[in-house]
């Protein structure tokens, strides 16, 4: 078993992306509210999968089986939104990530030429832990000497020292089991649901 292991793609009907603000919010006396931030923000997402053949069952039984729980941790693309809507961008080859503004939400890659990003577009790289960020795009943006700027969601973490290698085709985020798989046996829509939380580190 390994963590960070692909999800396999076969057979995936439904992957509901949940956006989590970790907040809390005292009411005044007045009706009035703050904010309280009580720690990184973070995805989760409901999968829904089915199974038609045995070897669809099989495949996923063991994959799901070799996470022992929340024990061992997988990585997962945005399943119904893999490509960027640049249909200039092909390939990540070259890209690189040259900074990372956290407070600002914002993070820099070179080397992208003239391929713009778009409100909704994922992008992610690995951790300075040897996680997976994977943020979406909350602006439209447009290079300038290569470089581009996106504004993303969540805030962005420290990146990998030597090979943070960002994605912006089937970007990646990590996740663990939040609960157990539901399984459904029935003859003609065989097939589990389950729901993961996104690592943060």
């Amino acid at each position: 078993m390994s963590a960070g292991e692909l999800i396999p793609c076969r057979g995936i009907v439904g992957a509901d992306w949940q956006p989590v603000n970790q907040q809390a919010t005292p009411e005044t006396l007045s009706g009035e509210s703050d904010i309280l931030e009580l720690g990184p923000s973070y995805w989760v997402v409901d999968f829904e999968v089915e199974c038609p053949t045995r070897e669809d069952f099989d495949t996923w039984s063991a994959f799901l089986a070799r996470r022992s729980g929340a024990a061992v941790t997988f990585t997962a693309p945005r399943t119904f939104r893999k490509l960027p809507r640049d249909p200039f961008i092909l390939s990540d080859a070259g890209v690189s990530l040259s900074s990372i503004d956290a407070p600002a939400r914002q993070i820099t890659l070179g080397g992208v030429g003239t391929e713009a990003a778009f409100v909704g577009d994922m992008v992610s790289y690995r951790t300075a832990n040897g996680g997976y960020y994977i943020g979406q795009v909350q602006q439209d943006a447009v290079p300038a000497g290569g470089s581009i700027t996106l504004s993303v969601w969540p805030e962005p973490m420290a990146a990998h020292a030597t090979t943070p290698s960002p994605r912006r085709i089937e970007a990646l985020g990590e996740f663990r089991l939040d609960g157990a798989p539901r399984w459904s046996g029935e003859w003609r829509r065989r097939g589990v649901r389950f729901s993961a939380k996104q690592v943060i580190r």
